[in-house]
């Protein structure tokens, strides 16, 4: 077939026809998304720049619906077609034979990419909830000395600012990007797991009656590269999935080992272990046993994340005799020292207390982000709408404007817009939490884009590069 730009077919020939299912009238002037489903539509028009820009030719495995409903796997290919008329498309399709596999395999790209929608559509009122966790966490941490309560806040902290991740990680499992790489330190990262997860092998046991003990056994690692958060979050699902497998009480051992070339974690609990046909597929994504809603994701996305790390992972187990995860990463060549983002106490350091305008339509986190900024040293002005910035923008000067990007009624790009035709013109911040929220025109607006949930110390650093500039 060839398509336009605008993606309607002009033209098909007579295997097309033969292939949907359809009259040739049928397809001429009908967008070729049609007869795809969705994750084939995205890719074809994803993939049209680049056969633009790069005059490639770019295959895939998939799907067409024909006329009667039916799906027909097919390899499809896109090249340009060079008329020096209006950009056209060549698209060639060929049924495939293994029909069976690559019908399994295109509901499993559809499964993702409703996956990658379902994870854009919630990551904003997401990370507005953990934004107003992490704020609240960390001010009573900068007002507490009670070692304590330090360490409770410092856990809520950590949840908070993983949480974040994990809306990344979601989104990277379903787009297939890569991740954020930094220095970590295994041991330090179980630990963690283990203070974070008491809830389940020792709280929620012992309230039933039973009991869980949690064994360590350590040794001295280097520190290794890759995506603390994404670890610790595999790690926890580990330990999680460990407790459910040992519902009247049981041991669970996590120990660390190392090679000159690698470093080896074990997660060895005495449960009731899995029958062969469940070990093959545990690693499969929406694959679970459990009920109560569970997505089955948590090993499939632990699992690529290990492999993201350059690293694998595998499992021993018998029915009655318990389960064996291994999971074994690469050792660095070279000792790194760095860290992950992890809790300071913020302080005021600035040489001037600024006028900042805070704008966001959600109230726990606009009061949160206030209290911060004042906790700063600085002064500030809340507004909850775009039409309320507006009026501020007009009565008052502000050094730094702070605002979100998704609100009912104008959006913070209008809000950054505005500021900007002020003389002088304020610093403008853009809180969000969208993936890739601003246009190339929308950016010139912007000085700089923060993700939600931000810690007070990165919120602050952003304020004195803005009262530097």
């Amino acid at each position: 077939m060839v398509v336009g730009q605008d993606g309607t077919i002009q033209y098909a020939n007579r295997a097309a026809v033969q292939m949907t299912g359809r009259d040739p009238s049928g397809l001429i002037g009908r967008a070729v998304g049609d007869l795809l489903p969705r994750y084939m539509h995205k890719w074809l028009v994803e993939t049209k720049e680049e056969v633009e820009q790069l005059g490639k030719v770019c295959c895939k495995l998939g799907q067409i619906q024909r006329e009667d409903g039916t799906i027909l796997p097919v390899e499809v290919s896109i090249s340009k077609v060079e008329t020096g008329q209006a950009n056209r498309y060549l698209i060639i399709g060929r049924e495939t034979p293994d029909r069976i596999d690559l019908t399994e395999e295109a509901l499993q790209a559809e499964r993702l990419h409703a996956l990658g929608e379902i994870a854009a559509g919630v990551a904003h009122d997401f990370r507005n909830t953990l934004g107003a966790i992490l704020g609240r966490a960390q001010l009573l941490l900068m007002k507490t000395s009670d070692p304590q309560m330090q360490e409770a806040l410092e856990i809520i902290e950590k949840a908070a600012l993983d949480g974040g991740e994990t809306i990344k990680r979601i989104m990277r499992y379903s787009t297939g990007n890569g991740q954020e790489i930094a220095a970590l330190d295994i041991n330090e990262l179980i630990e963690e797991v283990i203070a974070s997860t008491r809830y389940r092998w020792r709280d929620e046991p012992e309230r039933d009656g039973k009991r869980i003990s949690v064994e360590t056994d350590l040794t001295a690692l280097p520190k290794c590269e890759g995506s603390p958060s994404e670890l610790r979050q595999f790690f926890t699902n580990l330990v999680t999935n460990a407790c459910d497998a040992m519902p009247d009480g049981g041991r669970l051992a996590i120990s660390t080992r190392s090679t000159p070339t690698t470093i080896t974690v074990t997660f060895k609990d005495t449960g009731h272990g899995m029958p062969p046909e469940v070990q093959s597929r545990i690693f499969d994504s929406f694959f679970t046993t459990r009920t109560g809603g569970s997505l089955g994701l948590g090993l499939a996305m632990g699992k690529q994340s290990v492999q993201r790390h350059g690293g694998r992972i595998t499992v021993d187990s018998n029915v009655g005799d318990g389960t064996t995860f291994t999971v074994t990463l690469p050792r660095p060549d070279q000792p790194i020292e760095s860290a992950e983002e992890g809790h300071t106490v913020p302080s005021a350091t600035h040489t001037q207390s600024a006028h900042i305008l805070v704008v966001d339509d959600e109230p726990a986190l606009r009061e949160v982000l206030c209290e911060s900024i004042t906790a700063l040293g600085h002064q500030v002005t809340g507004s909850p709408s775009g039409q309320h910035a507006f009026r501020m923008l007009n009565t008052q000067h502000f050094d730094v404007v702070i605002t979100d990007l998704g609100m009912p009624d104008i959006p913070g790009s209008k809000v950054a817009e505005a500021a900007k035709q002020i003389s002088p013109a304020p610093h403008v911040i853009l809180l969000t939490g969208w993936d890739d929220p601003l246009n190339h025109t929308q950016s010139k607006y912007v000085d700089e884009v923060l993700t939600k949930p931000v810690s007070i110390a990165k919120l602050g650093a952003a304020i004195e590069t803005g009262l530097a500039a």
